[in-house]
């Protein structure tokens, strides 16, 4: 039987090119995009006023999981924004549904993070924006980067070498992290996710990666997913929790 996750895109820059890489062959994707351009306020404010008109396409649509990606989006109003959100859409469907933020958390936690490294494309002020999210749900950030980029699609068209190294650069520098955490699902990451786990020995936690394993947490699947980090090798584990 396939599964149909019903993902709601932040970016008018596609990423489901990383997902189809990723997801098993009886998982298909129902996109709607937010369609944003540049991680700026004005922005992400005109994208957080089209989610729950999406998620309510989504769900007469009849998926069967909703995702919310975006977590720039999904933050914009702090954290007790993001959990007004989250009833306002609990409102709307009775469909299993995750944000990108939740999704993200819950892949930190899975494999045993707490003392979190922030690889970050985006402007430094939205870096710092999520290690305070961070801060508020019982982690502690002790490093972060920012490429400083605002461009969606100048973060889409990042060489995933560069990406590598920023994250493997980072871990060297702040030994004291146990968990590399890469946001942004524009960010070409998924091919090199093994390469920094095992040059770094941390596991790596990223927003496409977290998202596929919390959908598919959701819709039951309980086989491992190679090739893309622990956390999708311990899939498993999770869906049968």
């Amino acid at each position: 039987m396939t599964i149909w996750i019903g993902r709601i895109e932040p970016s008018m820059w596609f990423e489901g090119a990383w997902w189809q890489e990723i997801l098993p062959a009886d998982v298909r994707l129902a996109v709607l995009s937010l369609g944003v351009q540049r991680l700026r306020e004005e922005d992400l404010e005109r994208a957080h006023a089209q989610i729950l008109e999406k998620v309510e396409l989504l769900d007469a649509e009849g998926v069967d999981v909703i995702n919310v990606g975006g977590s720039p989006v999904v933050t914009l109003h702090g954290r007790a924004g993001h959990e007004q959100l989250i009833r306002e859409i609990g409102a709307r469907t009775s469909r299993p549904f995750v944000t990108a933020l939740q999704a993200e958390l819950e892949g930190i936690r899975a494999v045993g993070g707490r003392r979190v490294l922030i690889a970050s494309p985006y402007p430094r002020a939205q870096t710092q924006k999520r290690a305070a999210i961070l801060d508020e749900e019982g982690f502690v950030v002790v490093g972060e980067d920012s490429l400083d980029i605002e461009r969606t699609r100048e973060i889409a068209m990042l060489d995933p070498d560069r990406v590598a190294r920023q994250a493997i650069h980072l871990a060297r520098t702040a030994p004291d992290g146990n968990v590399i955490y890469l946001p942004c699902g524009s960010l070409p990451v998924t091919s090199v996710i093994d390469r920094i786990e095992a040059e770094t020995g941390l596991p790596v936690v990223t927003c496409v990666q977290a998202q596929v394993r919390a959908c598919l947490v959701r819709a039951g699947h309980d086989q491992p997913i190679e090739g893309y980090g622990r956390l999708l090798r311990e899939i498993g584990a999770a869906a049968a929790a």
